[in-house]
């Protein structure tokens, strides 16, 4: 029987998804494997309960809860300590963390950090590749020197806004679209057609996030998805689907609203473009796990990488032609894989540097 903590909450704005995701994944819980719930509260406290697979738990979580138990995590334990009065009540041995956080602090290498001190696997991409995916600027250098088509954009810090000195019509063009840098599920996204709508859009995203991505906005273009992950050493890019949105695709499209799928076909060719790009982008940006890929075509035709989500809402399972259990199961096992592969990285070096350190200072002392 294999310990799997699974962890979602977490300090973001996409906080209810996250726990929406856990609660899918809870519930397609393969046989062999106990899941052990880490619910990470808004003010970024672990904690574990009886009840936390029920769904209406979290409609008042302080209310409902039974049993809460503080979790920490100790470094180099590839485990977890359940507190009771600030004292450890119980230690769990983890064979892996199965994330399902979703935006600031689950999917932007923070918690991914906390593991690689702990040892424990976890099922999502690195430290360096969520923390460079989580930032929307710096996804879209690196897709840009790998030859991978994206919207032309820039960038722009809190600091450095002042509205009388940026203009962006000649960088980009109007209507533009502005988005805060480092965050997820459409929030904070505004559709900027002429520069009056500028500073709005600019102070509406600079809520959220102190760097904000000014990008081309295609009209009329379409959405489509392509999730990859690895299994047994090769790539596995999953079918496509295509979003039905407004202007563009919005939190409550979603997330709220009951949603019509599109089911318009697609050329041969146009497949194989995503799947290639898909794959590509995945490879580019060293992910791990499962990693869904947006993509956006022009009504001109010309396909491009919108955005790259390292943990996906419901871990993009349905992307896929299999049983979400089985896919949990490859997960697992590929997180675990990579931890063992890892154990082989030397860390350790000898050297005299502490020992010469010691005697040029007993040399050059100065007596008082």
């Amino acid at each position: 029987m294999k310990n799997i903590g699974v962890f979602y909450g977490g300090q973001s704005v996409e906080h209810d998804i996250s726990v929406i995701t856990a609660l899918q994944t809870m519930k397609a819980k393969p046989k062999g494997y106990n899941f052990i719930p880490v619910y990470i509260l808004l003010d970024g406290s672990m904690v574990t309960g009886d009840n936390l697979t029920e769904p209406s738990t979290y409609l008042n979580f302080a209310k409902n809860v039974l049993h809460k138990k503080e979790i920490v995590i100790p470094s180099g334990k590839c485990e977890i300590c359940i507190l009771k009065h600030n004292k450890i009540k119980e230690r769990i041995k983890l064979d892996c963390a199965l994330l399902c956080n979703h935006g600031h602090g689950g999917e932007d290498g923070s918690l991914q950090g906390l593991l690689e001190l702990a040892g424990i696997p976890y099922t999502s991409c690195d430290v360096s590749s969520s923390a460079v995916c989580m930032d929307k600027d710096l996804t879209k250098v690196l897709l840009q020197k790998a030859g991978i088509p994206t919207p032309k954009y820039a960038n722009l810090y809190k600091c450095e806004y002042n509205d009388e000195e940026y203009n962006f019509e000649n960088l980009i063009g109007y209507p533009c679209i502005i988005k805060p840098a480092r965050l997820g599920s459409s929030v904070g996204i505004s559709i900027c057609e002429d520069e009056t709508n500028l500073s709005p859009a600019l102070e509406n995203a600079f809520q959220f996030d102190d760097k904000a991505l000014i990008e081309e906005f295609l009209t009329d273009a379409r959405e489509f998805c392509c999730a990859v992950m690895t299994s047994a050493g090769e790539y596995i890019a999953s079918k496509i689907t295509e979003v039905k949105k407004g202007k563009f695709y919005t939190f409550e499209e979603k997330y709220i609203v009951e949603k019509e799928s599109v089911k318009r076909e697609i050329s041969k060719t146009l497949e194989n473009s995503i799947k290639k790009y898909a794959v590509m982008t995945y490879k580019t940006l060293e992910c791990y796990g499962v990693v869904r890929v947006d993509f956006l075509l022009s009504k001109e035709g010309k396909l491009y990488v919108n955005e790259v989500n390292t943990i996906p809402g419901s871990l993009a399972f349905n992307l896929f032609d299999t049983t979400f259990s089985d896919f949990l199961v490859n997960l697992i096992s590929e997180a675990i894989k990579r931890n063992e592969r890892h154990k082989n990285t030397i860390y350790k070096f000898s050297s005299q540097a502490i020992e010469k350190y010691i005697e040029l200072t007993d040399k050059f002392k100065i007596k008082g």
